[in-house]
């Protein structure tokens, strides 16, 4: 059942409300800030660097050059 502003049994958040909803969008900013942090650190590792090379079978020269 939604209520709306309308609705004669609608009541305005409470301020104990406000920051309760405010803190857990925070807290759920900070896990989600973590996450897209520990994956970035993954991907940019060199041994996850190293797998991408090996699995797309990538070839250098000595000098850096890829080859192929």
């Amino acid at each position: 059942m939604d209520v709306t502003r309308d609705s004669p049994t609608w009541q305005p958040p409470t301020e104990d409300a406000k920051e309760i909803v405010t803190e857990a969008l925070r807290d759920l900013a900070r896990w989600l800030y973590c996450q897209l942090e520990a994956e970035y650190d993954h991907l940019t590792s060199d041994e996850a660097i190293e797998e991408g090379i090996i699995v797309s079978e990538y070839t250098f020269t000595e000098a850096g050059r890829r080859v192929g």
